[in-house]
Order: structure tokens, then sequence, then C-alpha cells
């Protein structure tokens, strides 16, 4: 029984080495000063670099799922803790998602989604309410839709 025990305290302290490693996204979460921003831009060097899986609509609805089951697994403390960032790289993700990933495109996703995350217009705010991992996804989530909004704008007024 006891190695049952111990076995299982070992496995848990693995998992909680892995969900942590993943809602840091590698410890970028822990970086001094605006963790958040250094993940949007992970994500925006991600979307250029691969934008097969990154800009694609069903890949990011898959990110956001994870993104909100690895933090609901995760166990912390505060309310929406800074170190937790991978809801910003979901986010950054949720504002390309379907546009080519141009630089221009890719950088007006950038500073609109980092933009609407900071300022938190409604319903961004009152989203980040929700508990747990559903108001830390939520609110970049809504953020990342409104940038990609603008994008789609953007397009349609590049062309005339």
């Amino acid at each position: 029984m006891a190695i049952i025990v111990q076995f299982l305290r070992d496995m848990s302290k693995k998992l909680d080495t892995l969900l942590r490693f993943i809602v840091t996204c590698g410890y970028i979460g822990r970086l001094p000063f605006a963790p958040g921003t250094y993940a949007s831009i992970l994500g925006c060097i991600l979307i250029y670099l691969f934008p097969l899986p990154f800009n694609r609509l069903p890949f990011v609805i898959v990110l956001v799922v994870f993104s909100v089951l690895c933090i609901n697994l995760f166990g912390f403390e505060e309310r929406d803790p800074g170190y937790i960032v991978i809801d910003e790289l979901a986010g950054m993700c949720v504002a390309v998602a379907g546009h080519s990933a141009t630089l221009v495109n890719v950088v007006i996703g950038f500073v609109f989604f980092r933009g609407f995350d900071i300022l938190k217009p409604f319903p961004i705010g009152h989203a980040e309410r929700l508990r747990k991992g559903y108001g830390i996804v939520a609110d970049d989530v809504i953020a990342g839709i409104f940038a990609n909004v603008i994008l789609i704008v953007w397009g349609r007024i590049a062309w005339f």
C-alpha cells in the first residue's frame, strides 16, 4: 500500500510540473514585466513561422479547450495569476484564426489583441469574472475575437 501511495505522490508531482510548464508556456509566464505580452509575442512567432496549425480554427478551438483544462487541473490560489499565460497564447491564435499569417496581419492582430486584453472593454472584463480557468481564458478569447473582427474589417478596407 505504501508503494502505491508513493507512486501516486510521484505522479502528482510530475503532473504538476508538466501543467506548470504548459500553463506558463515553457516558463515564459515567470519572466518579469508583462509576461502576458511575452506569451503573445511567442504566439506571433509561432503563427508567423508555423501558420498551418496556429491560425486554423479547429486547432484554435482545441487550444482554447486544452488551455481551460490545463488551467483547471493546475492548482493555483490567485484569481488570475500573472504567470499563467497559455490564455494569451490561445487568445493571440484566436485573433488571427482564418487570416493569412502575413507580418502585417500578425502585428495588427497582436496590437489589437493586447489592447483589448489590457483595456478590457465590455464584455471582456465581465467574462474575466467566470470561475477558474473559464474566466482566465474567456477574456482572452473575446479579446482575440474582437481583434479578429478588426482584421476582417482591415482586409475589406485594404482591398478598396
